[in-house]
């Protein structure tokens, strides 16, 4: 078991400094919107739900460990069917990697934020609870992009530019068809996808008769999608998220990056908890999960509680900081000590001019940029509000304006940042990572054992969605199946393990 209390362990940051202020400039930040109970107000969060459980001799039919939008939603759907049920999660805060903040008196999403109508599960909550989106301005009107090939950059009108990149694409994803037919199948065509997934993003990029500048152009557009250097992220994920997208270029850049939630991800959220009946428990880490032969045990700092049943739901990276008894499976332990690919730099970044909207792709390894991508978010009176990801945290620290305006002086020469901001989910401990994209050969060697159950404990999350792996939909999709296994569970359960 990782020692969670060891202030020099893994990840930079314990989660006892973490709950303690290590961070407290942005978890300030997470209350915009809130209105879920701290484990202090449990008295009354029981009586918003079920009192009793199905079963004498615990404390509730199920625990859900983690509340990020998998462990709300099947903390919802068992709710729903009658299940007293409670919500653990370690932040201040529910959302997991998703996180509204604010930036200079506005919105912003640190984490998890584009929604598309591509996105069946994230779609229909936002229908259902009657909830508006906008438009990122710069994915939806692009006037010029800026590019870095061979360290020198370019910059031309939009159409020009995407001329370029656009027949690189075609080339670049013409297997895509025939690795995911069904892309929420992923598995359908699995002798295809067994003989592509050991390859990694760019090893087929190289392998391609591509020109000098759409190779630098297909780099950035890989490491932005991966979050991390494209030697490091699986050809297959690439392939995933173009397949989710209909196969067409245009819906994959309006899928992943055009379309937010207006009243931020946070207002989803609530909705979802508001239409629960789960108690929830904020600042309760999770320390040990036993199982017995009848029940589970959960150990918090704050003591023991019992449960029919335990929904898992924490990134993949965090899944062994928990001591279970027994052990999890070897595969489930392997893949989390690995990782996954995602660990780059996102960050909101005002600058005082309006420079239109904009849009700039540079190779992950250049000599002029730490920024792979950087874009329009919206253009207003304080100048333009810019969005920018780099593949490495250490190659820039984006809450430092000085910093981030020289880097960004070989693209945007002149620029004046008054402002840039940005959260590292990789000191984070409760995620230790950003969004999931997985490595080479990850998705056949792990993904159906991430997704099966243990005994009493079962396990959702966007890392094991799949479908959207890595966005909020994949979040829902995956708590959504799980609320209902475990419900079909309990509801069958004969007081056996």
């Amino acid at each position: 078991m990782t020692n969670d209390r060891d202030e020099s362990s893994k990840g930079g940051v314990s989660r006892r400094k973490f709950l303690g202020g290590a961070v407290v400039g942005v978890a300030a930040a997470a209350s915009v919107g809130s209105h879920v109970l701290t484990h202090s107000d449990s008295a009354q969060a029981t009586e918003k739900g079920c009192s009793t459980p199905l079963r004498a001799g615990v404390d509730y039919d199920a625990i859900v460990i983690g509340g990020g939008f998998a462990g709300v939603t099947a903390a919802r759907e068992l709710s729903r069917s009658g299940l007293k049920t409670v919500i653990l999660e370690g932040r201040s805060r529910l959302g997991g990697r998703t996180f509204t903040s604010k930036l200079d008196g506005g919105k912003v999403e640190l984490g998890g934020t584009w929604v598309h109508w591509t996105q069946p599960n994230v779609w229909t909550e936002i229908m259902h609870y009657g909830l508006e989106v906008e438009e990122t301005e710069g994915l939806a009107n692009p006037e010029t992009v800026i590019w870095v090939t061979e360290n020198q950059v370019k910059r031309a009108p939009a159409a020009e530019a995407f001329e370029i990149f656009g027949a690189a694409c075609n080339e670049y994803y013409k297997e895509a068809q025939s690795i995911y037919p069904r892309p929420f199948d992923p598995f359908f065509a699995e002798k295809t996808l067994r003989q592509m997934d050991g390859l990694s993003a760019a090893e087929y990029l190289e392998k391609l008769s591509l020109s000098q500048e759409q190779k630098d152009m297909m780099d950035s557009w890989l490491s932005g999608n991966g979050h991390n250097y494209p030697e490091t992220i699986a050809y297959s994920e690439i392939m995933r998220w173009f397949a989710l997208s209909n196969f067409n270029m245009p819906t994959m850049f309006d899928a992943i990056a055009r379309y937010k939630i207006k009243s931020g991800t946070r207002s989803l959220l609530d909705a979802m908890i508001a239409d629960s009946n789960s108690e929830v428990r904020l600042s309760t880490p999770v320390i040990k999960v036993k199982q017995e032969r009848d029940k589970v045990a959960v150990t918090t700092e704050d003591g023991v509680i019992t449960a029919s049943a335990v929904v898992v739901a924490v990134p993949m990276n965090t899944l062994r900081d928990i001591e279970y008894t027994p052990r999890l499976s070897a595969a489930k332990l392997d893949i989390s000590a690995q990782g996954h690919a995602g660990v780059g730099v996102k960050g909101y970044i005002r600058v005082k001019q309006n420079i239109g909207n904009i849009m700039t792709y540079a190779p992950a390894r250049n000599d002029l940029t730490p920024f792979t991508s950087v874009f329009t978010d919206r253009v207003d009176e304080n100048g333009t509000l810019l969005i920018g990801f780099a593949p490495d945290p250490k190659l820039i620290d984006i809450n430092d304006n000085k910093a981030v305006e020289q880097a960004l002086q070989p693209l945007l020469p002149g620029v004046e940042v008054t402002s840039s901001y940005g959260y590292d989910w990789n000191l984070d401990p409760f995620s230790k990572g950003t969004w999931c994209t997985y490595r080479p050969g990850q998705t056949t060697r792990y993904l159906t054992e991430l997704q099966k159950s243990e005994g009493r404990l079962f396990f959702t999350g966007s890392d094991m969605a799949n479908g959207w792996r890595g966005f909020i939909d994949g979040a829902i999709e995956s708590g959504r199946e799980v609320g209902y296994q475990v419900a079909n569970y309990l509801k069958g359960d004969d007081g056996n393990a």
